[in-house]
């Protein structure tokens, strides 16, 4: 019964900031944002949680590469509700184009700069491991965000995300939504709360299953944003500039949800599973949430438009220039380095520390190296060590590219994988 004890806490845990979020959340965001920020960052935990433990359950009836998937793609609403509300609002007010694209970018960056070199560390940390090693069914997530990636390059040429960016990035998202259904469905070895679900009768188990991932969806819908805007709040009060709060400190919050649920799976000794469902989450993130923001953006100015890279804005009757195209190409080099230095299925300390470092080391170089702009130097970095490694591992481009259309292929190179080195700790 432990298990159910879990749940019921986790469910606790959720209702101080969805309580704050109906009662008091002006006052909560803007007269304490200190506060707001601890109860709906509780409450986004809490939903963490119980999208682990339902996602873990949900192995026993579907494909676990679109379990995770799903995982995943719950897991980023916070990112979505967060950049479509600014998207939404630089429809009709040109200085928010500017925070649209610096969240969306600082949500990418996140992930593979922090989150993915995150696991590594506590996998060698906990278990004195070396590398995390991913499975064969993954390199289609990894095809998939290399074909994105490379397409991506194309948005700071151009400067702007248009509807034929939205045609592209959906449209592989949904050939790789229906890529995972084809996927095999493996008995899982379930542990703690996901356990108990998991022996609950198929009946009762989908119906828990579904109501726990809509229950945990909608808490972190209705508390992202206000997580966030309290966050901004707080650091607002100290003179911190907006674009950099909402480019690095509201992903630290929306992204909350889905960098716990892997730090879960990674301390019981499932890492591949924590990293892949990072891998998915980059996909969903680097295909779905970029490709419809021009969409967003249409919606909130009453006509079709492409969302810009660079433009102006006036702002209290001074006018104002914003140029995001070089933090643009660096996300998209950054993708680019982040899917070779995963290619060959593993990922080691010292890929974690090349992703982590690079990030890390873009805050304290200044904005311009001489006449140079500082991010045209990162991403001519992140290039040049994304075609090394592509060299290197230029064998892994067959398997991964067939792994994404053949389920057959994955199937065979699975069972030459030697499966004990999955096997969950207890």
């Amino acid at each position: 019964m432990r298990g159910w004890f879990w749940i019921g806490l986790a469910v606790f845990v959720t209702l101080p900031g969805l309580v704050v979020r109906f009662v008091a959340l002006k006052q909560v965001e803007y007269d304490m944002p200190l506060w707001g920020a601890f109860l709906f960052g509780i409450s986004v935990i809490g939903a963490a949680f119980l999208l682990a433990w339902a996602t873990e359950a949900a192995q026993e009836d579907v494909p676990k590469a679109l379990a995770l998937s799903v995982m995943a793609l719950i897991a980023v609403l916070p990112e979505y509700a967060v950049d479509f509300a600014l998207t939404y609002q630089a429809g009709s007010d040109p200085a928010y184009q500017q925070f649209a694209i610096a969240n969306m970018i600082g949500a990418n960056r996140m992930i593979v700069g922090f989150a993915w070199p995150l696991l590594v560390f506590i996998f060698a940390i906990k278990f004195k491991e070396r590398f995390i090693r991913l499975h064969q069914s993954q390199r289609v997530e990894i095809g998939f965000l290399l074909i994105a990636g490379v397409y991506s390059l194309i948005l700071p040429i151009k400067g702007r995300i248009d509807f034929i960016d939205f045609a592209f990035f959906v449209g592989l998202f949904v050939i790789y939504s229906l890529r995972l259904i084809k996927s095999e469905v493996h008995e899982p070895e379930l542990v703690g709360p996901a356990k108990l679900l998991g022996e609950l009768p198929r009946p009762k188990r989908i119906a828990a299953v579904i109501g726990m991932i809509l229950y945990a969806g909608t808490v972190i819908f209705l508390v992202a944003h206000p997580f966030a805007v309290s966050l901004i709040e707080t650091g607002t009060r100290i003179g911190v500039d907006q674009v950099f709060l909402l480019q690095w400190f509201a992903p630290l919050a929306s992204e909350a949800p889905e960098i716990v649920i892997c730090i879960i799976f990674t301390l019981r000794y499932m890492a591949s599973e924590g990293l892949g469902a990072l891998v998915a989450s980059k996909v969903n993130q680097w295909t779905l949430l970029v490709g419809t923001l021009p969409v967003v953006f249409s919606l909130g100015s009453g006509q079709i438009r492409p969302l810009p890279l660079s433009g102006t804005f006036i702002e209290n009757g001074v006018t104002r220039e914003f140029n995001l195209i070089g933090p643009m190409l660096v996300t998209s080099a950054q993708t680019l380095l982040a899917v070779m230095v995963i290619f060959s299925l593993r990922m080691s300390l010292g890929g974690a520390f090349l992703l982590f470092g690079l990030l890390a080391v873009q805050f304290v170089v200044p904005n311009r190296v001489g006449d140079i702009d500082s991010d045209y130097i990162f991403a001519g970095i992140y290039l040049a060590l994304s075609l090394g490694l592509a060299i290197r591992k230029y064998q892994n481009f067959l398997p991964t590219f067939r792994s994404m259309y053949s389920p057959d292929y994955v199937k065979t190179q699975s069972d030459a994988e030697d499966k004990e080195s999955f096997k969950p700790h207890k």
